[in-house]
């Protein structure tokens, strides 16, 4: 704060007059201090990915290059409520076809990204399980200790004209303190 406070004392002095001390107590508030200016260090990210989930744009892989020699958890999370409906109107046999089908996507797509990131020297680690999108992805930020949580703008579903960001995402961020990357 003592940064901020010396250059707008010296870029207002002669301007504001009388009025400097109250600017500054209203937008205190505003102004960073010393301790949010350091970086966080980044040792383990956590990457959630789904059929709804975008391309990761390559001025993330730019971003990601910075924490080189972090761990990576690429995890991708099938929807339990959305096989158990499957399996509710058309059947077990079905639901098992459609869970196969999905997890055979999720290596797939996690095998498609997976080499990408470790040329930058990230560390990877594979998950896939049906779960929760939203919970689960809260649960492992929490439990699991992870420092960065990378996640697109349509994971969960897709993004509507009057929702550039999914529901699902937003439940997310909503209940972390962990910095968020939302691509």
């Amino acid at each position: 704060m003592d940064i901020f406070s010396r250059l707008i004392q010296r870029k207002f002095r002669n301007i504001a007059g009388d009025r400097y001390e109250e600017i500054t107590r209203r937008y205190r508030e505003f102004l960073l201090l010393p301790e949010e200016f350091v970086l966080p260090e980044v040792r383990s990210i956590l990457i959630p990915i789904d059929r709804f989930s975008s391309e990761i744009p390559e001025e993330l892989y730019d971003t990601l290059s910075a924490y080189s020699g972090a761990s990576v958890t690429l995890v991708y999370i099938s929807e339990k409520r959305t096989l158990a409906l499957i399996e509710q109107t058309l059947g077990k046999e079905e639901a098992e076809k459609l869970r196969s089908a999905k997890m055979e996507f999720a290596r797939a797509l996690i095998l498609k990204i997976a080499p990408r990131l470790e040329e930058l020297g990230l560390k990877i680690e594979r998950r896939q399980f049906i779960g929760s999108k939203s919970d689960d992805v809260i649960r492992l930020m929490e439990n699991e200790n992870f420092d960065l949580l990378i996640v697109s703008r349509s994971y969960g579903s897709e993004v509507t004209k009057t929702s550039p960001v999914s529901p699902v995402v937003l439940k997310i961020v909503q209940h972390l303190e962990s910095p968020v990357i939302i691509y």
